[in-house]
């Protein structure tokens, strides 16, 4: 299998770059705002919900609301990383529900097999993705989009999985599921956050889809990487969710999904690719959380995907933020849009005389000889010759042929009279 190489100067120059000499620039500023902002407005959400006597929160504290934190996190960082390399992952849910499956499945096998089932089929999965986008180069949304259908159209017909054998996580390992993936998500976004790594990124961004840019290992692995978060979510969502029974439910893919992406683009990721934020994949993770637990224990009466539809729409108006705010200066590009001025029309190099190579000596010879008053028709170029007057078998120009001056007089001075 072989992929693009990030040798070619063609492919791995970006269109800013051919432009303007200087790096992109990317602003910062704009990300810091924005998750000083969520973490205040997901603070007050959370403490309404931490004050209502009923609803998800005052059934299972702070140890249920962080284990549904988990996921979230760690799906909606799968997402983003999948953004930051242009391959949008739109099968995060889908990846969790089969990495859940298996891990019950093989629960009687104890924890480290079926951690090790449960990842590796979402490691598998996201082999399957990335080498669709990275060595045949079909958009990530597509790909994705085929390969979540199929682990749908699967576990509609695998049926339910073996019985769950093993104990629930205990509120330490929640907590310690949380802080690895809030801290995997804030190192990945400090990761993102150099010029040096946008910078390489940035030929994914400007190519368009199905072209080389020259970072198809960047793609590969960042949807490798997606995938297995997403196999990650998935075995937290089936081993934090038992019931007294013994029984753990599956996680719904399509909400999963949906939740997911609009944490990702609330947090500050752009939908265009390469631009991000540091925290705020996991300040929206829990906002969404919040809120959606707000509205159960409200009894608002709607269903909790819609939250995270609201929070994509609200994803598409950061998304045009971020870009705005980190568009280059007008006195940095070329103007090449706008009408410019005389001297934008001058000849960058003038032409040298010396440089003439004779290529267009027997068309220069007739435009010579028609300067001159001669016959162009009698000169050796590749027009046949045709004799001294190729008119004259008609008589029509018979007026013209005299050695007048040009305004119908003949040598004697006096003018023509037709018809008079």
């Amino acid at each position: 299998m072989k992929f693009d190489s990030p040798s070619r100067n063609d492919d791995s120059t970006s269109s800013h770059d051919a432009l303007s000499a200087d790096p992109p620039v990317d602003r910062m500023a704009v990300h810091v705002v924005w998750e000083i902002g969520l973490l205040l407005l997901g603070g007050g959400v959370l403490f309404a919900v931490t004050q209502s006597d009923t609803g998800p929160f005052a059934a299972e504290s702070w140890a249920g609301f962080m284990s549904a934190l988990v996921p979230v996190v760690l799906l909606a960082s799968a997402v983003s990383i999948s953004l930051r390399v242009g391959a949008v992952n739109l099968a995060v849910g889908p990846i969790a529900l089969v990495s859940a499956w298996m891990f019950v499945d093989a629960s009687s096998s104890g924890a480290a097999m079926a951690l090790g089932m449960g990842l590796g089929v979402a490691g598998f999965a996201g082999i399957v993705l990335a080498t669709f986008c990275a060595w045949l180069r079909v958009p990530g949304w597509a790909a994705a989009g085929a390969a979540g259908g199929a682990i749908v159209l699967w576990a509609g017909s695998a049926g339910e999985p073996a019985a769950f054998q093993l104990a629930e996580l205990p509120s330490t390992g929640v907590l310690m599921a949380l802080a690895g993936a809030a801290g995997l998500s804030i190192f990945l976004g400090l990761i993102g956050s150099f010029s040096g790594v946008r910078e390489r990124l940035a030929p994914i961004r400007d190519t368009p889809a199905g072209e080389r840019h020259g970072r198809s290992g960047l793609v590969f692995f960042g949807l490798l990487l997606s995938s297995v978060l997403a196999g990650g979510a998935g075995v937290v969502v089936a081993w934090t969710g038992v019931t007294d029974t013994g029984a753990t439910a599956m996680p719904d893919p399509i909400l999963l999904s949906v939740m997911a992406i609009g944490a990702a683009l609330l947090g500050g990721t752009s939908l265009m690719g390469r631009r991000g934020g540091v925290c705020g994949t996991v300040f929206a993770s829990a906002l969404l959380l919040s809120l959606t637990w707000l509205a159960e224990s409200r009894g608002w009466g709607f269903d909790a995907g819609w939250v995270a539809l609201g929070a994509i729409i609200a994803g598409f108006l950061v998304t045009r933020l971020v870009e705005a705010m980190n568009t280059a200066e007008d006195a940095a590009l070329p103007q090449s849009g706008k009408a410019g001025t005389v001297d934008d029309l001058r000849e960058d190099e003038s032409f040298d005389a010396g440089q003439d190579t004779g290529a267009y000596g027997e068309y220069d010879e007739d435009f010579a000889n028609v300067g001159s008053g001669g016959d162009p028709w009698a000169t050796t170029s590749g027009i046949p010759k045709q004799g001294n007057d190729p008119f004259g078998a008609s008589g029509v120009f018979d007026d013209l042929r005299g050695a007048g001056d040009g305004f119908g007089r003949d040598q004697r001075g006096t003018e023509h009279r037709h018809g008079r």
